[in-house]
């Protein structure tokens, strides 16, 4: 467990927020359920935890960013080093992408100007961590 709750913090890293977000593949808003605007610029990871009926608690290592841009790539840095890859959003799921293979899902639980929560899940893993997010 504890090895899957690196690996997904990882992806945070090169992909927030990991940690909410939009389509680079369209420019039409409705395909996703939150304004884009809203996505564009850099997420800092503040909040984790490990169940949904869980308590969140800091994040307890250095600082974790990702920075989500209009034309559809990110970047992330911090505790899991640096990365960058590419992400699309439809509805209310973002999924990230590292050479070109999925690399994280998240289901956004609530995305305003500020404040981002997640629900991060690996591909063909049954395992979830939640996340909150600030924006920066």
């Amino acid at each position: 467990m504890k090895k899957f709750y690196l690996n997904v913090l990882a992806a945070l890293t090169v992909a927030i927020l990991s940690v909410g977000f939009a389509s680079c593949s369209s420019d039409d808003d409705d395909d996703f359920n939150y304004s884009k605007e809203v996505l564009y610029g850099t997420w800092q990871m503040s909040e984790v935890k490990m169940s949904e009926s869980g308590s969140y608690i800091k994040w307890p290592f250095q600082t974790t960013t990702a920075t989500f841009k209009s034309d559809g790539t990110y970047s992330g840095s911090g505790y899991f080093g640096n990365g960058s890859g590419t992400y699309t959003a439809k509805g209310n799921t973002i999924t990230t992408y590292v050479g070109g293979n999925v690399y994280m899902v998240y289901t956004v639980l609530s995305l305003t100007g500020s404040t981002a929560e997640l629900k991060a899940t690996l591909p063909n893993s049954n395992e979830t961590i939640w996340i909150k997010c600030v924006k920066r």
